[in-house]
């Protein structure tokens, strides 16, 4: 009896050594954590990231004088190193990324009225000595020449281009010179239709501004054209590169018309916002864009599509304007919070549309709104939309829409 308990008292004491021995020990130098740091040097974004979420970065406000260069670092993670917003997926090791900038080409805009067909069009431009090409630029329903002079995103945009070095016309669509809706349908705009160079007046216009440089010496027609245009714009800019034959064309926010895609060979790329609210747009929209473009590339023209997204909040984004400070742009951000108009991640949940008369109509709860001036109010409206990829022009692309411009797909 006493052989067998000794015997089971060893077994026991066997069993429990070796489920012992089973479960090594913890090595503190080899822990597995679930998150990591993103450093960004002249920009913001920085902070502790769970591995697999999508980190977005921005560079500090650009200068007047310059235009964004590129990120240096972890240049591998992201979209496009030359785009001053970005966004990567964060990987399992800390991330550092420093956004640059460099001086700009100096160079003014001028401003003229330009004989069209009929009338004095109010008409901006840059040329400088040789250039690459000739990029219009189209404004949407209700818009104008001077609105696309002294937006700020547009004028980085023209920056870019100038940087680049293209020449710059921008021009408005009769009906926005005349301030009449001839066509009666409640908007003024470009009149796409007839798709008719002779007897459609915009398309007509384009060509008599186009064809003054010419008589000048600005440019000749050995140097190629361009078009950039935002919602109805972008569906004129569809159509003005397919029946002028531009290098290539480009739509933000604008699906253009499927009978131009069904047989144009011109290079084309849309610039899509992802929550469009435009009734003429909007997801359906995004998704005849993305069909006209797989339309052109699957018979071998040269097409891009992008679909911008969403992107947070962050107290310096309204100070991305010289004349709007780091402590007001902080000030608003944190009246927008406040008022849980931002999400947990400081996404918006309202477009600017929405938003603005609320903004408005309570000038105590929004004591910074009320401080900005007409122009400074504009502008913060404008980056709410941009953040909420709403249907409004951004400068997220810049350098992805002027890279399809120099070589389209190549």
């Amino acid at each position: 009896m006493r052989s067998l308990l000794f015997g089971g008292l060893l077994c026991l004491t066997l069993f429990s050594a070796c489920q012992k021995s089973s479960t090594p020990a913890p090595d503190n130098n080899n822990t597995i954590t679930d998150s990591a740091t993103v450093t960004v040097v002249n920009g913001y974004g920085s902070g502790k990231y769970k591995i697999g979420d999508t980190v977005n970065i921005w560079s500090t406000a650009i200068p007047d004088n310059a235009v964004f260069d590129s990120w240096t670092g972890f240049t591998n993670l992201l979209q496009n190193s030359g785009e001053w917003h970005n966004s990567f997926v964060m990987p399992a090791q800390n991330v550092t990324v420093t956004a640059t900038t460099k001086t700009s080409v100096a160079y003014t805009l001028q401003y003229e009225k330009i004989k069209g067909v009929n009338i004095l069009k109010n008409v901006y431009y840059y040329f400088p000595s040789s250039p690459k090409g000739i990029a219009f630029l189209l404004h949407g329903t209700g818009g104008s020449a001077q609105n696309i002079a002294n937006n700020y995103d547009w004028i980085l945009m023209i920056r870019d281009l100038v940087n680049a070095g293209f020449a710059v016309v921008v021009t408005e669509a009769e009906e926005v010179s005349l301030g009449t809706d001839t066509n009666g349908d409640g908007n003024l705009r470009w009149q796409t239709l007839p798709l008719d160079s002779t007897t459609s007046i915009d398309y007509a216009n384009i060509k008599a501004i186009r064809d003054t440089f010419y008589a000048r010496g600005y440019a000749n027609p050995t140097i190629p054209l361009y078009s950039i245009g935002m919602s109805n714009g972008g569906a004129f800019s569809c159509s003005l590169s397919y029946l002028y034959k531009f290098k290539s064309g480009i739509a933000y926010c604008a699906q253009g018309f499927q009978v131009v895609f069904n047989t144009s060979v011109i290079p084309f790329q849309f610039c899509m916002a992802k929550y469009d609210d435009n009734d003429q747009v909007g997801t359906q929209g995004d998704a005849d864009a993305l069909t006209y473009s797989q339309l052109l590339t699957g018979r071998g023209v040269c097409s891009k599509y992008f679909l911008q997204d969403k992107s947070p909040a962050y107290p310096e984004r309204f100070a991305r304007r010289s004349d709007i400070s780091i402590t007001t742009s902080t000030a608003f951000f944190n009246e927008l919070k406040t008022n849980h108009w931002m999400d947990a991640k400081n996404y918006m949940t309202i477009t600017a549309d929405s938003l603005a008369p609320i903004l408005l109509a309570n000038p105590t709860t929004y004591p910074t709104y009320k401080s900005l001036n007409v122009s400074q109010r504009l502008f913060v409206t404008d980056q709410i939309d941009e953040m909420y990829a709403a249907h409004h022009f951004f400068s997220d692309l810049n350098k992805t829409t002027i890279k399809f411009l120099t070589s389209q797909c190549q």
